[in-house]
């Protein structure tokens, strides 16, 4: 008898070449959508949505489909140039590939790069107004794609070259991948952590080192930065408390810390606009030194009016 695998209903429209099946009340496996076929939209706005399966010799064609389907659409939005959209196809690939198991998935994330590379200079004006889709709370995987596509875009306006930018690119989408392995109590909480609660949470930077080591392929600067992302010029970072830090660790610290200024809410700090963010990390940055002040007058250009994408 064949074996049969559940998909994510997230999945399901992104299947046409694929059949899918369901489960009847005698635990028979039927045919629900035949291959080349797309499913009706408006399925997906149903509660009663069933549970879909593919057969397992399938797996890896279905497989193949998903990841094509996700990387076509991407191109499709960015070329759009709608921003919000744009962020949603990022989110749903990124969201795809946190899934379990973690050394499997991540290694199709760099081709995701390689789409926001591709066609960036094709797509005038893509990132000048990008924080004001910023609204509400924030998910692990906006935030990511956030830091992304801030850190991708300092690279292009200061021409660093293409292999250097996908290499920073994909340090600033894995940067907080350690939080997967976090307390979901902890990562999600509105509140002040407890002493022994911060404890914890300071740990994900090494978490993300040690996943990402295991991988192989992806470049060791890479790595440095996920670990470095909290460290700070002073030496008061974590998880090491050094101050010898590398510009890839330099550059996401800053810009992750951007980002949650402008667009996380916690019960202890409400969001800020982008200027007054900006007048906190020049704070850290001038009268702290926290940060690299380079880094933080080109970060501040590059979000200007006076962005290169052309």
């Amino acid at each position: 008898m064949d074996s049969y695998i559940s998909i994510k209903k997230s999945q399901a429209k992104h299947y046409i070449a694929t059949p899918l099946y369901i489960q009847n009340g005698a635990g028979e496996f039927v045919l629900y959508k035949p291959e080349n076929k797309k499913l009706d939209s408006k399925l997906f706005l149903d509660e009663g949505f069933p549970s879909l399966f593919i057969s397992v010799d399938m797996k890896d064609f279905a497989k193949n489909e998903l990841e094509n389907q996700l990387k076509s659409r991407l191109k499709t939005q960015i070329k759009s140039g709608n921003l919000k959209i744009i962020k949603t196809a990022l989110c749903e690939i990124v969201q795809e590939a946190m899934q379990d198991p973690l050394e499997d998935n991540l290694n199709k994330l760099p081709e995701t790069i390689e789409i926001m590379y591709s066609e960036y200079s094709n797509t005038k004006n893509l990132l000048k107004n990008y924080i004001d889709t910023i609204a509400g709370g924030i998910s692990l995987i906006e935030h990511s794609v956030d830091v992304m596509v801030f850190s991708l875009n300092y690279c292009l306006f200061c021409n660093f070259p293409e292999n250097e930018t996908k290499k920073i690119s994909m340090g600033a989408l894995l940067h907080d991948v350690g939080l997967t392995q976090i307390p979901k109590n902890i990562v999600l909480a509105k509140q002040k952590l407890t002493e022994k609660e911060y404890i914890v949470y300071k740990t994900h930077p090494a978490i993300g080192h040690d996943i990402i080591k295991t991988i192989g392929g992806i470049d060791s600067s890479i790595n440095t930065g996920v670990l470095e992302h909290h460290e700070r010029l002073d030496g008061k970072g974590y998880p090491r408390g050094i101050a010898n830090l590398s510009f890839e660790g330099r550059l996401i610290g800053l810009i992750d810390s951007f980002d949650q200024l402008v667009s996380s809410e916690k019960g202890y700090r409400k969001k800020k606009m982008p200027f007054e963010a900006m007048q906190i990390i020049q704070t850290e940055t001038l009268k702290e030194a926290k940060f690299d002040k380079k880094i933080f007058k080109d970060f501040c250009l590059s979000l200007s009016d006076k962005l290169r994408l052309t």
